[in-house]
């Protein structure tokens, strides 16, 4: 089985991961700046010349008012976007981690990207429909139709939702490094899988501006689906099955089983040895309360760009490549230096990435000049270690047989949860862009505060766990030597 290796950790499921999220980001910028182009001039009937000129390096004051008046309409559409993809994946989610754990990872990494189903034990699989090979297609040609309401691009969702979505797909791909790796190399290889997604998205932004340039908008949705193709054919050909002995019989079947969710949770809350119970509830609610900032704040970064610094879509490209390529190098030297090397335990590094993005969103929303949004991007670095050093933790308190069905919940309260953080942040956004368009960062900001407490408390719990321990062997080590003494003196 091919494989490429980086010191002594193989790399093989992380290719896909690159080649699926190269494709969102190839063509993300580009979607939204479709939008906001089509809201001008079908929605709001402005006229068409005047709508071109949004996002130009040099607006003149109409253009500036128009884009107060379209942005809003825009980040309603992209709310409403977020809740409807998080919701149906969320539930989806909870399904796909408790089935993946019985049945298998491999099929639910085929899913998502062209739709798969095994109905025998020969393995003759069947194509059935088309997830975001299709979903970009469908963005191709929607684009085409220059008149079509943007409204219209919401529909590009349903393929992938259909097979499972981005959520199910992560859960699984969790899982994946799981059953491969052990205690001491599970952080650093989920440190690898993060700083590849992040270069994942460094290369997705980086050619976005310079592909639609020299093409079309049609053009750089086919170029995304081609990639989810090249990451179908990689994942059938190369990803062997991680789990040893996978069922064959009920596949189907087991997808609509009830039993699936209520174990999931039952597994997530059940009461474990000393206080891990505690320290693996608070990493779900660390980390969902970390994507609902992400996905808020993140889904308006564009618009603030645009608005309080007039940024082009080539300006925001380059900015994105450029926070991409931070985050990575954070990831790798937060992972690999700080955490394998120093011997920092995950506890102590999900505070300092804490700490990071806090630094980042006070940089960010205080900023006056261009230069100081790459200072933001450059202070959020370290903010890269905080997915992989959560994931560890839990992956080493959970045993290998639990960690799908805690995985797709994390992943599910992630998606349903997450998805206030648009609405919230959109509303947000909409009542400051006249006074100051920044404030949700400092928003932000305090609920890394809050992220901040929860972690120092994991810390004290660990370390409540860790004496108890030691006094217990200390208390059955004198014991032992009682008991030697007695018998000695018996004797």
């Amino acid at each position: 089985m091919p494989e490429c290796i980086i010191g002594n950790t193989k790399i093989h499921i992380e290719v896909p991961l690159i080649l699926i999220f190269f494709a969102f980001l190839l063509s993300d910028s580009i979607k939204t700046n479709l939008v906001i182009f089509r809201t001008c001039y079908v929605t709001l009937d402005y006229n068409k010349s005047e709508c071109a000129l949004l996002g130009s390096k040099h607006p003149d004051n109409n253009t500036a008012k128009l884009e107060k008046i379209v942005e809003p309409y825009v980040a309603l559409m992209n709310m409403v976007g977020s809740l409807l993809d998080g919701g149906v994946s969320a539930v989806t989610c909870l399904v796909i981690g408790p089935w993946s754990d019985r049945f298998g990872r491999r099929p639910v990494l085929i899913i998502p990207v062209l739709g798969y189903y095994n109905n025998t034990r020969s393995d003759p699989s069947k194509l059935l429909f088309l997830g975001y090979v299709v979903s970009y297609m469908l963005l191709a040609l929607l684009a085409v139709l220059e008149n079509l309401s943007p409204w219209y691009f919401l529909l590009c969702s349903i393929p992938v939702l259909a097979t499972g979505g981005l959520s199910s797909y992560l859960t699984v791909l969790l899982c994946y490094i799981t059953d491969v790796t052990n205690e001491s190399n599970r952080g650093m290889r989920m440190g690898v899988f993060e700083a590849l997604l992040a270069l994942g998205i460094f290369l997705g932004n980086v050619s976005s501006s310079y592909v639609f340039e020299a093409t079309n908008y049609p053009t750089v949705f086919l170029i995304s689906s081609a990639f989810c193709m090249l990451n179908l054919l990689f994942t059938i050909f190369f990803i062997p099955e991680s789990i040893t002995t996978p069922e064959s019989e009920g596949r189907l079947k087991g997808l609509f089983q009830f039993e699936n969710v209520t174990d999931l949770v039952k597994t997530t809350f059940k009461k474990r040895r000393n206080y891990d119970r505690c320290v693996v509830l608070s990493c779900v609610l660390m980390l969902t309360i970390f994507i609902l900032v992400i996905n808020g704040d993140g889904a308006l970064i564009f618009l603030f760009l645009r608005e309080k610094f007039h940024w082009s879509l080539e300006q925001y490209t380059l900015f994105s490549a450029a926070h991409s390529l931070t985050w990575v190098l954070g990831t790798a030297v937060g992972i690999y230096l700080l955490h394998k090397l120093l011997k920092i335990p995950e506890t102590i590094m999900i505070v300092i990435g804490f700490i990071s993005m806090f630094i980042g969103a006070v940089v960010m929303g205080l900023a006056i000049y261009s230069w100081q949004i790459y200072a933001a991007a450059f202070s959020r670095a370290l903010g890269g270690v905080l997915s992989p050093m959560v994931r560890s933790l839990v992956s080493k308190i959970v045993p290998n047989e639990e960690i799908g069905k805690v995985f797709a919940l994390i992943v599910a309260s992630e998606s349903l949860i997450g998805m206030g953080g648009s609405p919230i942040f959109t509303a947000i956004y909409n009542a400051t862009i006249s006074t100051d368009a920044g404030i949700f960062n400092f928003v932000a900001a305090g609920v890394y505060i809050v992220e901040i407490l929860l972690a120092i408390g994991i810390i004290l719990v660990r370390n409540v766990t860790t004496t108890e321990n030691y006094n217990q062997i200390v208390n059955e080590n004198d014991d032992e030597e009682r008991s030697t003494v007695d018998v000695s003196t018996s004797s």
